[in-house]
């Protein structure tokens, strides 16, 4: 049972809120500045009282009935009392007792009745199922990287096996050694010696099971390729190697090489993936655990005000997860300037023209296979492949059947933001390379610096688009929910400074059948507004959630379908997903406004369903501030989005 007129807890927000506007405090500036206020109009009043004294006299003597023909209601002199009660200001405080009714009836229970709403709705989300799904996109570049230190390994021992030379292989597991960062106290390292280098992975302090599968997927990586090391090893320190093609195709032939190698990278790189994605799927699910019974906790002690911060863990906890999953591993490369360099690179000569002569290539020829440098792609591809390769790998992956909408949107911003990253980074690695003697040279430096510049664009627009994506259109909620707290604050702030003049209202003498007369009622009714404005907003906000989920799913399940149709059936490469993106952006973008900002905007709507007025000015000051601030985040970037009508209370003008 709901006990509307309890007292809510010292860190309930709404009630500090509240308690802020019309303190307890005997001491209070803001009470004694309205102290002379209502002093003034009981003095007014007082006069008023005289008069309809003298005048009600009057009116019996000339005609035989109290307070006469006009006045002769018990509600009368009632309402007179009632007035004068209400308005008296106490000179402990300065408040009349009209304001602590408005505090500790009206709005004590309108928050009561809101936070009671409010924990039911967080028990219920809390008992379900919220998955964050981590996509790992860096399997293929680990399982490369890890090729070519074992194939440096097995080429450094076989060609320094007659002078007793050795290169050391490390165990599949690594070895751990200390970091000393905080909350990376250790890390794990695999070694090959000064000349064949070395990668290494940090070790969460609070995350084991993830660190420990991971580990583990490296480790299959490693006994798989210290097996087929040894062939480029026997090519390349005991024969002068291959220098063509058609070498490659022979040996290949002759089973001295892999005839799969780059599909063989792409499955172990998938398979790594695989075990990281659910390793970090598992540590989510963990931390989301402790957040949803915070959640509950912070319902209670923080009330409704809270709602919004909800969607913001979910995007924290996406981060977190996201940032684990795609972490690359700390990589010095193998060196081919020292000891046997000629024969190291001779294998990887080997390497590199077996896998630019498999039908594949094209998947690995920018950023998996950057190391082995695929001659035959341009520079604007190199910058780009590593964006569409990760939007067809993140594409490819189902989560429209898990989790919720909102966990869903932010879990894909993080991963767009990630696979910009990458981009940048592969952007970085051929801005340096073509900044050489050679290059300046041929002139590739410029073109470099001209490709570059596009290929920003689609860099920029992706990271734009998963920025949204992960971080403001979940932080839309909170922002609408705070709007609805400042207005009920300016509610309230308003009630007070209108409730004496109001009090007046009940010392004119008036006629009528009812307690509260036809002046009255409308002061009755905006006292109602406030009451229910905690409610409404946070009802529009609970409703909101589930209906936000079914229109976004089903917005996704149709728009890859109505996008595509349209061009006729040509490839959409790149820029066709950014533009697909970035409608399917905006899409949500309204969508989100439409339906989050309710939350301050129904409440004002509903009232009219009772014949209560809408709004009194109360709310204009927060709605014009999230409408404006919104307008202008949008301005130049995006189309109309609503923030006009939202401002406005949901009407057309």
């Amino acid at each position: 049972m709901i006990d509307l007129f309890a007292e809510p807890v010292s860190t309930n927000l709404a009630w500090r809120l509240v308690t802020a506007v019309l303190p307890s405090d005997a001491t209070s500036a803001w009470g004694r500045t309205l102290q002379v206020f209502t002093s003034t109009l009981f003095a007014f009043c007082a006069v008023l009282i005289a008069y309809s004294t003298v005048s009600g006299i009057v009116q019996s003597a000339y005609t035989g009935k109290a307070l006469g023909d006009r006045w002769h209601q018990i509600w009368t002199p009632l309402r007179v009392i009632v007035g004068a009660g209400l308005l008296l200001p106490l000179p402990s405080t300065g408040f009349s007792p009209a304001h602590y009714l408005l505090r500790d009836v009206v709005a004590r229970g309108g928050i009561n009745l809101a936070d009671a709403s409010w924990g039911v709705f967080v028990q219920t989300v809390a008992s379900g199922e919220t998955t964050i799904l981590p996509v790992s996109s860096a399997g293929s570049t680990v399982a490369m990287s890890i090729l070519r230190h074992e194939i440096c390994a097995a080429v450094y021992n076989k060609a320094g096996k007659l002078w007793g030379w050795h290169a050391p292989s490390p165990e599949p597991a690594g070895s751990i050694s200390g970091l000393g960062i905080p909350g990376y106290a250790q890390k794990l390292t695999w070694s090959y010696g000064p000349t064949c280098g070395h990668f290494s992975y940090t070790i969460p302090d609070d995350r084991p099971a993830f660190s420990s599968a991971r580990r583990e997927a490296v480790a299959e990586i490693i006994s798989a390729y210290r097996v087929e090391a040894k062939r480029y090893a026997e090519l390349a320190a005991e024969t002068s190697g291959v220098s063509s093609a058609d070498a490659v195709t022979r040996a290949i032939s002759g089973k001295v090489l892999s005839s799969t190698i780059v599909q063989d990278i792409r499955t172990r790189g998938a398979a790594f993936d695989a075990k990281i994605s659910e390793a970090a799927r598992i540590e989510a699910a963990t931390v989301e655990a402790t957040s949803r019974s915070r959640l509950i906790e912070n319902a209670k002690q923080e009330g409704f005000l809270s709602a919004g911060s909800y969607f913001r863990a979910l995007g924290q906890i996406s981060e977190l997860t996201t940032a684990m999953t795609n972490e690359m591993p700390e990589d010095v490369a193998p060196r081919t300037d020292g000891d046997f360099g000629l024969a190291l690179d001779r294998a990887f000569e080997v390497l590199r023209l077996q896998v630019s002569g498999e039908a594949d290539r094209a998947n690995l020829s920018a950023n998996d296979f950057a190391a082995a440098g695929d001659e035959g792609s341009t520079f604007l591809v190199k910058l780009l492949a590593p964006i569409s390769r990760g939007l067809a790998e993140w594409g490819a992956s189902s989560s429209a059947g898990s989790g919720d909408a909102m966990s869903n949107l932010i879990s894909s911003g993080h991963a767009m933001l990630s696979i910009a990253w990458t981009a940048i980074a592969a952007g970085a690695t051929l801005m340096v390379a073509s900044s050489n003697w050679f290059s300046s040279a041929v002139g590739a430096g410029g073109a470099a610096d001209f490709l570059l510049g596009w290929g920003n664009w689609a860099i920029g627009g992706l990271m734009f688009i998963g920025g949204l994506r992960a971080y403001v259109i979940p932080i839309l909620p909170f922002l609408f929910v705070l709007a609805a707290g400042i207005a009920l604050v300016a509610a309230l702030l308003e009630a007070m400074i209108a409730l004496p003049l109001w009090c007046l209202k009940w010392m004119k003498m008036e006629g009528g059948d009812d307690f509260a007369s036809e002046g009255v009622r409308m002061g009755l009714m905006l006292t109602v507004n406030v009451f229910l404005r905690p409610s409404l907003a946070i009802l529009a906000y609970c409703g909101s959630y589930p209906v936000f989920d079914i229109v976004l799913r089903t917005m996704d399940a149709m728009w890859a379908t109505a996008f595509l149709a349209q061009t006729g059936g040509a490839v959409v490469g790149l820029i066709g997903f950014l533009f697909m993106s970035i409608i399917q952006l905006y899409l949500t973008w309204y969508v989100s406004l439409k339906l989050f900002g309710q939350s301050w905007a129904l409440p004002d709507r509903v009232l009219g369903w009772l014949g209560l007025p809408g709004t009194a000015g109360e709310s204009s000051i927060a709605s014009g501030a999230i409408g404006g601030m919104l307008g202008l985040a949008g301005r130049g970037l995006l189309p109309k989005a609503g923030v006009t009508m939202l401002a406005k209370g949901g009407k057309a003008k």
